[in-house]
């Protein structure tokens, strides 16, 4: 009996099938799909915004060579320093003594630092290119 209703319906289904129209789409209709795709895929949620922007990655540069210029071509022989031209003359005679300077590492402490540093170095890359992945899917 169950193959009898089967029969049936496949016949029912046949001729449902038979006597409808075959739709056809529109003429821009893969344009208005990739134009909606399109819109789906730009998500402000996952756009990349560096935490510098250039402007100051520029800035810093400027202000880094700067200071680079000054310390080698600037001149050293003359008798008015900075301190001289802001009046400060009396703080160049004060001596700081540097409290760190009597600690003394070990070299198994040298060796965790750089391992440490060096894995951390490996490290960063990995975890960029992880994320990156994993926003592009």
């Amino acid at each position: 009996m169950n193959e009898n209703a089967d029969k049936h319906l496949d016949h029912l289904s046949r001729k449902v099938i038979g006597k409808s129209a075959i739709e056809r789409p529109s003429l821009d209709f893969t344009q208005d799909v990739m134009s909606h795709i399109k819109g789906l895929s730009t998500s402000k949620v996952t756009t990349y915004v560096p935490l510098i922007s250039k402007r100051v990655w520029s800035m810093i540069a400027i202000i880094c060579v700067g200071v680079i210029g000054y310390v080698v071509f600037g001149t050293s022989d003359s008798e008015h320093s900075v301190f001289s031209n802001l009046g400060l003359e009396r703080f160049t005679s004060i001596e700081i003594n540097n409290p760190l300077a009597s600690i003394e590492f070990s070299q198994t402490l040298i060796y965790a630092v750089l391992l440490f540093a060096i894995m951390l170095c490996v490290q960063i890359p990995i975890l960029k290119r992880h994320f990156d992945k994993r926003y592009e899917a």
